[in-house]
Order: C-alpha cells, then sequence, then structure tokens
C-alpha cells in the first residue's frame, strides 16, 4: 500500500535560480514554486512552499472534494553544504499543525489516518537538518463532515380552517370525507381542491367545511290594526 505522494514531494519542491551578488543577505536567489510564483529564496517562502505543496498532496491523496489546512511554526535556516557553496534550507525543529476536512457524508477510515499522519512525519523528516523524530512535533486533526444542507420548502398559507390528510392504502375520498365532515356526500369538495389526485402516500388538502347555511330571520310581526 502507497504511504501516500507526500513521498515523492522532494521530486516537485521549488527549482532554485542563484542569483551572483544577490543584495539581500538573507535571500539566496530566486524561487519559482509548483504554482508559478517567483519569490525571494528565502525563509518564509521557503516555510510557505513547504506548507503548500504538503497541503496539496493531501488533496491530491484524498480527493479535490476534501480540504487541508498546514501551518508550520517554525522558519528553516541556510544549511551550507560541505565543501562546497551551495546548501539546502532545513529546519532546526518542526512544530506544525494539519488540519484535514471531509466533504460531506464521508470519514476517514482509521488506516488512512494513519497512512497519511507517517506519511507527513516522512516529509517533516526529510526536511529536518539532523534527522530525528523527537525533533517533529506533529498535530494531525481530522474534522467532521459538514451536514448537508436541507431544502425546506416555504410553507403554503391555507385557508382558515383547512387542513391536511395523508392518504392511506384503500381509503376512497368518500372514506375521508366520512372522516373529517362526518358524512361521505362532500367527496366532491377533496376532490376539487386536489385536481392532482389522492393516491395512497400522497398529502391532501382537506377544506374548511362548508359553514351551515344561516337560519333565515323570522318574518316581522304584522303591525297591529288601527282601531
Amino acid at each position: 500500500m502507497r504511504t501516500m505522494r507526500i513521498r515523492h514531494l522532494l521530486l516537485a519542491t521549488a527549482i532554485l535560480l542563484p542569483l551572483a551578488g544577490c543584495g539581500d543577505a538573507m535571500s539566496r536567489g530566486l524561487v519559482i514554486t509548483g504554482d508559478g510564483k517567483v519569490g525571494a529564496n528565502n525563509a518564509r517562502n521557503q516555510r510557505e512552499n513547504a506548507q503548500d505543496a504538503l497541503r496539496s498532496a493531501i488533496i491530491e491523496d484524498l480527493g479535490e472534494e476534501w480540504t487541508a489546512k498546514v501551518v508550520i511554526k517554525e522558519q528553516p535556516i541556510w544549511v551550507e553544504e560541505r565543501g562546497s557553496d551551495d546548501g539546502l534550507w532545513r529546519w532546526e525543529r518542526i512544530t506544525a499543525t494539519v488540519d484535514v476536512t471531509p466533504p460531506a457524508g464521508a470519514q476517514l477510515e482509521t488506516a488512512k489516518r494513519d497512512e497519511l499522519e507517517a506519511g507527513t512525519r516522512e516529509y517533516f523528516m526529510r526536511k529536518l537538518a539532523k534527522k530525528d523524530p523527537a525533533l517533529i512535533d506533529l498535530t494531525m486533526r481530522i474534522g467532521a463532515a459538514s451536514a448537508p444542507v436541507a431544502t425546506v420548502s416555504a410553507p403554503v398559507a391555507q385557508a382558515a380552517g383547512q387542513r391536511t390528510y395523508v392518504v392511506q392504502p384503500g381509503d376512497t375520498l368518500a372514506d375521508i370525507s366520512l372522516a373529517f365532515y362526518g358524512s361521505a356526500q362532500h367527496w366532491r369538495r377533496i376532490a376539487d381542491a386536489n385536481p392532482g389526485g389522492a393516491e395512497a402516500g400522497k398529502t391532501i388538502v382537506i377544506p374548511a367545511a362548508a359553514a351551515p347555511a344561516a337560519a333565515p330571520a323570522p318574518a316581522a310581526a304584522p303591525a297591529p290594526a288601527a282601531p
């Protein structure tokens, strides 16, 4: 089983362009990063390059839907090679935090997490001036997947007294009319309110019961006849 693409990051690290007579004693020429940016070859940019390279390797290994953030506390130092005018940027120690967040509905299995941490430690080991695992203080944090955002439909305004009902298998409009109105004869009212049908499992509208007809006003008593 592969131990991540992090092991191959040294093949994709920055290409150095030494500049003779550079006036900045803290910068050793220019550095071209993997994304094509050009900057001073100094400790700050080398730290940013190392963070970006590790983050990109994690995303490439886990998938584009994952997110990762890498923070290295210390900056590297320039280490001269014996018998040569050249040298390399190396860390005396590395204190780093790596945050990995899965996409919605995904999680990182224990075996994969162990593989990720082992590959990260190996990457940092190659960056140390002294190859001592005790000089690496690594914090790996695997975040929880964000819950999918539920789509909530706006509530449908209902007329006063109007109700809804989930049709059960075997229900007829007459049965529903009888249950809500006390009489099966109002099934047409339910049908008219639900032109899409009333098959089992569907939520239908139960219109408000018709207001009882007002009783006719009593006839006015005839005026008494004049004497």
